[in-house]
């Protein structure tokens, strides 16, 4: 997994790339989510346009970064979910747990 972060409109948006798998890449984005809320970046979309393979450890991933982001008083949004992706968010009814846009600007300009 690759991690990318950028600042839209005091909105951090952090794109992902590649499979999620969990392993490092649960580290990495725990940190990452943690130290941006602890800083009172609350505000986060996560932008997963670029990301091709999810597993039961990616989406564990995800949910734990919405609970650290929410526990810190903030909203954390996906954006761009590629079709086999938003089918898996379908399925596992995660489309509503996670508030899911076509496109970053749109989530971004939700809060």
């Amino acid at each position: 997994m690759y991690l990318k972060e950028s600042e839209r409109n005091n909105v951090i948006i952090l794109e992902l790339r590649g499979d999620l798998l969990g392993g490092d890449d649960v580290s990495e984005f725990k940190t990452k989510v943690k130290s941006l809320a602890d800083g009172g970046k609350k505000n986060l979309v996560l932008d997963l346009s670029k990301v091709t393979y999810i597993n039961s450890s990616g989406i564990g991933m995800l949910v734990a970064g919405m609970t650290t982001v929410t526990q810190a008083g903030g909203k954390l949004k996906m954006a761009g979910l590629e079709k086999n992706i938003k089918n898996i968010f379908t399925i596992t009814n995660l489309v509503k747990v996670f508030e899911v846009f076509d496109t970053t600007d749109a989530a971004a300009a939700s809060f």
